[in-house]
């Protein structure tokens, strides 16, 4: 390959413009319905988080294109649900039985960190290994898939609730003249510039972080893509990784850097005096985003599919559009937690 092919830019196929509008439509309808529930956050982002469970919930059970007995499906929606929303309502029931007569229900107030039930867990894999014990249409790498599945997702579903809710959690436990500059001294969490907008902020990093990559990745692709990244995904390029990875990375910078020169930065830990941690937020966000596409196209693969589903034209089903946001919303959670205790892994 002499220099003159080596930088041709490519020609994009005749369906491209066709896919592309597709893309486009529906980014935008999924736009106009997320970001208020993000914004609104509380009990509206709570129940629509709830809706996109249950929808992602049928699509694992739909994949593997088997038949499966009710009680498989049973098992597969409580646990899922259980992940993501039982160590609240436990804790608020222990809040009420501590002091019943001043108590009010509280969502934001328990995101300080991950908590699935090692005994859910434990159960839920047990459940689906009794199953395959006595259901000839359910062997083990059904109990595999299913509880590799219920767990993923629901540890990704908590993350966006830790994301969204984090912020209230360190408004509580410290000072406000710690985080806001021109805020100090007033109660943050009654605010409705934090309430709504400063606190939805890191989600929308998360999210706009994700999908800057995928959407850099996607025309560094069509345009320059010529190797093969991986045999898992034939239409992934180097060319596109670096150009998603790159691009998602500049515009991070930028928003965590303007946040923070402005006296409002996205987080406590995250001002300019920890740049440390901005520079590996924002290169960490794009390189997890490649994992979680890469990872769920495994196993896409394997049970030779083209999407999860269908509900999303031209986008797939929901798991198609949160495979990367999940996985990089576990990866930022888990990053922010460890900045939040000074990178101690043991704590």
């Amino acid at each position: 390959m002499n220099f003159q092919e080596e930088f041709q830019i490519n020609k994009p196929g005749e369906n491209y413009k066709a896919s592309l509008k597709s893309r486009v439509i529906v980014a935008f309808f999924l736009i106009a319905i997320l970001a208020p529930t993000i914004f609104l956050g509380s009990w509206v982002f709570f129940a629509v988080m709830a809706i996109f469970l249950g929808i992602a919930v049928f699509e694992i059970c739909k994949a593997p294109g088997k038949k499966y007995g009710w009680w498989v499906w049973a098992i597969t929606y409580l646990s899922t649900f259980l992940y993501v929303y039982w160590f609240v309502f436990k804790l608020n029931f222990a809040a009420w039985l501590e002091n019943p007569n001043n108590y009010t229900f509280s969502l934001e107030e328990y995101f300080g960190g991950f908590s699935i039930s090692i005994i859910g867990i434990a159960v839920s894999l047990g459940l689906y290994f009794l199953v395959a014990l006595f259901d000839k249409n359910f062997d083990f790498g059904d109990v595999a898939y299913f509880f590799l599945m219920t767990f993923l997702v629901g540890l990704g579903f908590q993350s966006f609730f830790f994301l969204r809710y984090y912020p209230f959690y360190l408004a509580e436990s410290m000072p406000s003249y710690l985080w806001y500059e021109g805020l100090g001294g007033k109660d943050l969490t009654s605010l409705p510039n934090f309430q709504y907008l400063l606190s939805s902020s890191l989600f929308f990093l998360m999210a706009s972080g994700t999908i800057l990559n995928d959407t850099f990745a996607y025309f560094g692709g069509i345009y320059f893509g010529k190797r093969k990244l991986t045999h898992i995904s034939p239409k992934k390029t180097w060319e596109g990784f670096f150009f998603g990875v790159f691009g998602s990375f500049i515009c991070n910078l930028i928003l965590m850097f303007t946040m923070a020169a402005s006296g409002y930065p996205i987080l406590p830990t995250l001002d300019l005096e920890h740049w440390y941690s901005i520079l590996i937020i924002a290169i960490g966000i794009p390189l997890i985003a490649v994992l979680g596409d890469l990872s769920l196209s495994l196993i896409k693969r394997y049970f030779q599919l083209k999407d999860f589903g269908t509900i999303l034209k031209g986008h797939g089903g929901v798991l198609d559009r949160c495979d990367s946001v999940m996985f990089v919303s576990i990866g930022l959670s888990i990053l922010l937690i460890f900045i939040g205790h000074d990178w101690n892994f043991f704590i």
